[in-house]
């Protein structure tokens, strides 16, 4: 999924009038926790990540996580946007709809990679 189409699926989920600028600094900061918090526990999981606010022009840049785990992305700005209007039983429900969704995206990360730093056992 690049920003443009998490955008793009946010804004139909929850038409709103907030900016470009907003949203994707929403994205950049979550791509950054996934990245600091997840990925650089694992090998090979260290990125170089340039906040997307800085690239604004580059809307088909492709954000972290891969299909089929990248629907929280939209579910996570359309969460932000609840609480900018301050839809609070909407961000409430969409709040656990992303838990579940970065759970089961890290659960599936976890068993997939290998943690830093743990080598293989020796008999």
């Amino acid at each position: 999924m690049t920003i443009r189409d998490a955008i793009d699926q946010a804004d139909q989920l929850r038409p709103n009038e907030l900016d470009l600028l907003t949203k994707l600094r929403w994205l950049s900061r979550l791509d950054g926790k996934i990245c600091t918090e997840l990925l650089a526990a694992f090998e090979g999981g260290e990125m170089d990540l340039v906040p997307y606010e800085d690239q604004a022009s580059k809307l088909t840049t492709p954000l972290v996580i891969p299909f089929p785990y990248d629907e929280l992305y939209p579910r996570y700005l359309a969460m932000r946007i609840d609480l900018e209007h301050g839809e609070l039983e909407r961000y409430n429900n969409d709040a656990a709809l992303f838990n579940r969704l970065w759970q089961t995206t890290a659960a599936h990360y976890c068993r997939t990679h290998s943690p830093k730093g743990v080598g293989q056992l020796k008999f």
